[in-house]
């Protein structure tokens, strides 16, 4: 049972590495089309600048709190985290802050695609120089 979970799990990071990794092709060509005339900034600069954005944005997306106290953000963030990777309910925080809990449906996956997009563009950057 451990094994299909961690062949589940390993297939959700290869589907998230995947689309980000179309999304860093297609920024950087389109980067490319844009600032190749461009007078004082390079494509390259812009793609480090997106990078940086890419990675905040997920991280703020991922860290968004709705409220609840600082362990139950905790409690919430491990939950989404496990939920997108498993694509199944788990255990979130306490009942207690049921109405006033954050709703991590739709951003997870979204804040992980871009963390992940944000790390590979940072990552084809220094690679670059």
């Amino acid at each position: 049972m451990i094994g299909m979970r961690s062949g589940r799990v390993l297939l959700n990071l290869l589907m998230f590495s995947f689309v980000s990794l179309i999304i860093t092709i297609v920024i950087y060509f389109v980067n490319f089309l844009l600032f190749s005339s461009a007078r004082y900034i390079s494509p390259t600069d812009a793609f480090f600048i997106e990078g940086l954005l890419f990675l905040l944005v997920g991280c703020l997306l991922l860290l968004g709190r709705g409220g609840i106290n600082l362990w139950s953000q905790k409690a919430a963030i491990l939950s989404a985290l496990a939920e997108a990777m498993y694509k199944k309910d788990t255990v979130g925080p306490h009942e207690m802050y049921k109405r006033d809990k954050w709703k991590p449906e739709g951003f997870t996956r979204l804040a992980l695609i871009l963390i992940i997009t944000g790390v590979i563009m940072l990552l084809v950057y220094f690679l670059i120089l």
